[in-house]
């Protein structure tokens, strides 16, 4: 089976964009893939086009060959978006192999070691307050953080995660200047902001009850010392994990060895090369998997680098629901894994996109066993929603403050 055409397909969704490849085969085999270039990745769709014309005519199977010869190909320049397109394409591959051999993705990747995927809410009142016009109920304060956590625990859901928040300078809104809003280079952590994340805890605490576990992101809004900084003033809270970002091993390390809670990290890394400084350093509990970066086959890989460290990984997943169905067959393959991200408040039209919806049940993402992925894009569907102009970025419910 050969590769026949591959396009790129945008389409509106909300408040952001979401992005899709389709592989054609000489079989009429199609295989999708979702990828994103609206979150600091722009262009990943010009790169797909350009390197996947290489594919034209080649065996669909030999996704391993592709990845190593659009490396040779890119030597020059990896990692960053390159390297996302890369892996749009090798999961589109993917995809396209298994419908033709009739088995879900996961059978590719060894086989699953589970049924079902334990999940943590991802953005919980995250997504309220940032998006309140497509995701409500709006949340604009503290008490409506603690409803958005009580919702958690009532629909049987064993782990939430938010963000970092400022609730006492009029509505909350996102703090967030790691990726420029406010515009803060500097990065430093002050009293405002640690009294504000100390109350928010406290509300998601009050909400959620004794036995929802709570994560909180960092993501890159703090130096190692302003990091530290919060971890001390958050020691006292009983959370699940703490994760944030950096791009020096060392640092990240230093933190972790002072922190109370575990420290999970890695989720903008590419590839063995990149994870491995911080695997070395013993700089995360958990190593945090982006597989739409990286591709699925290529996250398998990664992820044993990880399990000879002792370390389990989490997928990274803030996408559309194709993503969602991609890392649940990561997921239910990957032996070592901690949990796995998923966003529980969706888009009124969702499920109008696609084929099938993830499917949860007590707080657990239900491995598909359709195949390929489970679950395709509808295409009448997305071409009937055209997308944002090229360019615009994502946007929040921000203030410099």
């Amino acid at each position: 089976m050969k590769v026949a055409a591959i396009e790129t397909i945008t389409c509106d969704a909300g408040w952001r964009n979401y992005f899709f490849l389709k592989l054609t085969t000489d079989k009429g085999v199609i295989g999708w893939s979702e990828y994103d270039e609206a979150f600091g990745s722009p262009g990943v769709g010009t790169i797909i086009n350009q390197i996947g014309q290489r594919l034209l005519g080649k065996d669909v199977s030999a996704h391993e060959r592709f990845f190593q010869e659009a490396g040779c190909l890119t030597r020059p320049a990896p990692g960053s978006v390159i390297a996302q397109a890369i892996g749009a394409i090798e999961n589109a591959l993917l995809d396209a192999k298994a419908k033709h051999l009739r088995v879900p993705c996961y059978e590719l990747l060894g086989g699953k070691v589970r049924d079902k995927i334990p999940v943590y809410w991802s953005h919980c009142a995250t997504w309220r307050i940032n998006h309140p016009a497509f995701y409500q109920p709006a949340v604009t304060d503290l008490q409506g953080v603690e409803r958005a956590a009580a919702e958690v625990r009532e629909r049987g859901f064993s782990a939430l995660k938010s963000n970092l928040f400022i609730f006492d300078q009029g509505d909350a809104h996102a703090y967030r200047p790691g990726f420029g809003t406010p515009f803060a280079p500097e990065l430093n952590v002050d009293r405002k902001l640690i009294r504000n994340l100390q109350r928010q805890l406290e509300a998601l605490r009050s909400g959620a009850g004794p036995d929802v576990d709570i994560l909180v992101d960092f993501n890159f809004n703090a130096k190692p010392e302003g990091m530290l900084k919060l971890l001390r003033a958050i020691e006292d809270f009983d959370l699940f994990w703490v994760e944030t970002d950096s791009f020096n091993a060392r640092a990240l390390a230093d933190v972790r060895s002072h922190s109370r809670h575990p420290i999970a990290s890695c989720e903008t890394l590419i590839g063995i090369r990149g994870f491995l400084p911080f695997l070395e350093a013993r700089a995360v509990d958990v190593a945090i998997i982006d597989t739409v970066w990286n591709g699925v086959w290529q996250s398998m890989k990664i992820a044993a680098a990880c399990e000879a460290y002792d370390v389990n990984i989490a997928p990274h997943n803030f996408y559309g629901d194709l993503c969602t169905m991609m890392n649940a067959h990561f997921a239910a393959a990957v032996p070592n894994l901690r949990i796995m991200e998923t966003d529980i408040d969706r888009l009124a039209f969702e499920g109008d996109l696609f084929t099938h919806q993830p499917e949860y049940r007590d707080g657990h993402l239900i491995v598909p066993d359709r195949p390929g992925w489970g679950t395709e894009p509808i295409e009448d569907a997305l071409r009937a929603r055209p997308p944002k102009s090229t360019g615009v970025p994502l946007q929040y419910n921000t203030r410099a403050g």
